[in-house]
């Protein structure tokens, strides 16, 4: 099932050197496959010089994405491709194949550094990453027109008093349908909007909610939304890198949104979305990171790791002062669970990766790999956190937790198309109300799912493709 909108009348021609034909052969196929429509010489019968026969299609054609070597800078042919694109007033998605390389000359004058895609040293460990970051830009500029012709033409000056969301003209577009029993239930969305075009572009896979506010990452920015998904405003005195931002979270305590970065770690205040920078939490260590952080009502936890190690620290510091309290080592956590038997000895296996860490009812849920297998490791805190169960959930997921019905809602780290409640009762032996194997889907959308927030006590906010959607419990 795929999200891409119909968008059958206009064009994504591709344009490149023979030399990395095969790669781009694979990016045509793998977007081809994702509904966009993508025109390359070979496959779709465009002649060979795409200079004169855009000539006859221009009025359909949308979007150039032209993979940028130093062969294609030096090809005439390439060049005037480029540059009849631009004549056109086309578009241009520049991705560049190589790394510590940079267009110079005519070239550089053309692309754009915000429609750049970084491809150099793609692999089939993250050729789906990379792909998911060139289709949302194409979506991105192929949407624009659409857009730009459902908003007011009488916009005012100051374009943070200006409400750009639009509605969705089908609210069935992104409906929730449930597996139960083997009975389809569909549902929708009570409250639904596109983004506004300055919150699509590099749109961030984390969101987070209070009681008022929805807050997302965009174009190197943090945008708040209302109860009513309206766009209210963004930070501007900072940009946020989106390859640096780890985790969103709230804290009651602060009043403020924690904004968890690799290196340090700041405040932002939703009433003027000022954001500053938390003095005590700059890590001095070089090999150091943050991965993701929680907050209970009056202190703060954080995962931290040493990078190109096994090594990962749980940290907990008073969200009062952001004085430190304590600190353990996930390995000393979780204890014999991290023991196999092997013969007639005993083998300690290795912690792989921890994705995200959330706090519940004086409860740390972390999801961990060990083994190539994924688990949520559930604390009880105490003095000291005590380990009391895991959960076998699929690969790459991150979690949102339902305060206060012991509810996870478990969802992939990359754009999936559903998602998997898990009901798990504390008072009875920690046993598993529901299903707990994502394979098996409980909710399926018609859309991408990037996240999923409570908002306030009775909501769940969807992030689907570029549209946030409310949902009453």
């Amino acid at each position: 099932m795929t999200s891409s909108p119909n968008l059958s009348s206009k064009y994504v021609v591709f344009s490149y050197n023979k030399k990395h034909e095969e790669l781009v052969l694979k990016i045509y196929y793998y977007l081809k496959n994702e509904n966009l429509p993508v025109w390359i010489n070979i496959q779709d019968g465009i002649n060979k010089d795409i200079y004169q026969s855009m000539d006859n299609i221009v009025e359909h054609i949308r979007v150039l994405v032209c993979f940028m070597t130093p062969m294609y800078q030096t090809s005439k042919e390439c060049q005037e491709q480029v540059e009849f694109a631009k004549s056109k007033r086309i578009p241009i998605i520049s991705c560049r194949l190589l790394p510590n390389w940079k267009p110079s000359g005519w070239f550089n004058k053309i692309t754009n550094d915000q429609l750049t895609i970084d491809l150099h040293a793609v692999n089939q460990r993250n050729f789906k990453e990379k792909m998911n970051k060139l289709k949302e830009k194409i979506i991105y500029l192929l949407l624009d027109d659409k857009t730009n012709s459902q908003i007011s033409s009488n916009l005012l000056a100051d374009e943070s008093f200006i409400d750009q969301s639009i509605l969705l003209d089908d609210s069935y577009m992104f409906c929730l349908v449930e597996y139960l029993n083997s009975n389809c239930i569909k549902k929708k969305p009570y409250k639904h909007r596109i983004l506004p075009k300055h919150c699509r572009l590099s749109l961030s896979n984390l969101m987070i909610c209070n009681n008022e506010y929805i807050l997302i990452s965009a174009n190197h920015h943090l945008h708040l939304f209302d109860g009513n998904l309206k766009y209210i405003r963004s930070n501007k005195e900072r940009k946020i890198n989106e390859n640096d931002l780890k985790d969103l979270s709230w804290s009651s305590y602060s009043n403020c949104f924690i904004i968890l970065m690799k290196k340090e770690i700041y405040l932002m205040d939703p009433l003027s979305s000022k954001i500053s920078i938390i003095e005590y939490f700059k890590l001095k260590d070089h090999r150091e990171e943050y991965l993701s952080c929680t907050c209970s009502e009056d202190h703060i936890y954080l995962i931290k790791c040493q990078f190109n190690s096994n090594i990962y620290y749980l940290e907990e510091y008073y969200l009062s002062t952001f004085r430190f309290l304590r600190k353990f080592q996930i390995t000393h956590l979780i204890g014999t669970s991290l023991v196999i038997q092997n013969g007639s000895s005993n083998q300690f296996q290795d912690i792989e990766k921890i994705n995200s860490i959330r706090y519940n009812e004086k409860k740390l849920a972390i999801i961990i790999k060990i083994n190539s297998h994924s688990f949520i490791y559930i604390f009880q805190l105490h003095d000291q956190p005590v380990f009391l169960m895991k959960i076998p959930i699929e690969d790459n997921c991150r979690m949102t937790i339902l305060n206060p019905i012991n509810q996870f809602i478990i969802f992939k780290d990359y754009l999936s198309n559903l998602f998997i409640k898990i009901s798990i009762d504390f008072e009875n032996d920690f046993q598993l109300n529901q299903y707990y194997n994502c394979s098996n889907g409980l909710i399926d959308f018609n859309g991408k799912l990037r996240n999923v927030a409570l908002f306030g006590r009775s909501n769940l906010v969807f992030l689907i493709d570029n549209a946030l959607l409310i949902y009453q419990l």
